[in-house]
């Protein structure tokens, strides 16, 4: 265990570049998430508490369907959210990023750490050419995989841990028993690897299962962003969320949390699942994803922790 915590404590360490990018200059924190992806959510807030540990405080922060374009001044910082949507499998998420980019050619920006794939070599050099045409964008990546493409995005690349590192450490509390599996059901699913497939859960869930009937509060979310969008209401716009939507993801991570806090052991195929048993020092498996993303992050960072135990497909 102390290994671990040590591991932890130094992966909080690593954003000290991000710190030197941003120090003394006003900026926007771009494309928070605004859906039931828990893991997104833990980054924002260790976004968010990075940003507090380091002083630093956004002028905005928005979705980038909410960010208005004449919020931005000379020299403002444009600075987008993390996790895992660089590339053509969330594509639409890339397009408006990349439409801000272009937009704002001679205002820093600066991605946080990111996951980067590309299933079309074409798409990807489309999305190129966009970056490349802006001469001060700066990209934190996850894994030395993403690294090497990022490269051919900008020369300021840079590896670094995900952002939901800040919020160690979770306390757990109480009593645990059992074994828990977070199960994604989404395009990154992965194939189950024949050691667990006829393995027993106590809990069986993913984190749309998570955030159950809550969801209600992410469709009032964005309807009411709609409507500030259609009006062009700058203060309430500004305002969704700081104001409504980051207390909503505290109380879904929460959640997450508690029901973490219930179980012995945590078997995952979630980089977030994985990260988030790190946060709270809780044993646990982790089956790589569709691509690779949990063994190459893994293996860059969190490899050498005595909780951890990767099992790859």
């Amino acid at each position: 265990m102390s290994n671990h915590r040590l591991m932890m404590q130094d992966l909080q360490n690593k954003h000290d570049t991000i710190h030197d990018l941003l120090k003394g200059r006003d900026f926007h924190y771009i494309d928070i998430p605004m859906h039931d992806n828990i893991g997104d959510l833990l980054i924002m807030q260790g976004t968010l508490a990075f940003f507090k540990k380091k002083r630093l405080s956004p002028r905005t922060i928005s979705t980038s369907w909410a960010f208005d374009p004449s919020w931005v001044r000379p020299g403002d910082i444009l600075v987008f959210h993390g996790g895992g949507n660089f590339g053509d499998l969330y594509a639409n998420i890339n397009e408006i990023r990349e439409e801000i980019i272009t937009r704002f050619p001679a205002n820093r920006i600066v991605m946080l750490p990111q996951t980067v794939f590309f299933a079309s070599e074409a798409a990807r050099d489309r999305s190129v050419a966009v970056f490349r045409r802006h001469a001060d964008v700066h990209i934190f990546v996850r894994d030395k995989a993403s690294q090497q493409i990022a490269n051919r995005f900008s020369d300021n690349v840079y590896l670094a841990p995900d952002m939901a590192h800040h919020l160690y450490p979770i306390a757990s509390g109480g009593k645990a028993s059992g074994v828990l599996r977070i199960e994604r059901v989404d395009t990154e699913k992965p194939v189950v690897p024949a050691s667990l497939k006829d393995a027993q859960f106590d809990t069986r869930t993913d984190w749309i299962e998570v955030v159950g009937k809550d969801k209600r509060l992410i469709d009032f979310a964005w309807r009411i962003q709609a409507a500030f969008i259609k009006r062009g209401w700058q203060t309430c716009k500004k305002l969704i969320g700081p104001w409504y939507w980051i207390p909503v993801a505290q109380r879904f991570s929460s959640r997450a949390v508690a029901l973490f806090a219930r179980h012995d052991h945590i078997v995952t195929d979630r980089l977030h699942g994985h990260i988030l048993a790190c946060l709270m020092d809780k044993h646990h498996t982790v089956i790589d994803n569709s691509y690779g993303k949990n063994s190459t992050y893994i293996d860059e960072w969190t490899a050498h922790s005595d909780l951890v135990r990767l099992v790859k497909v």
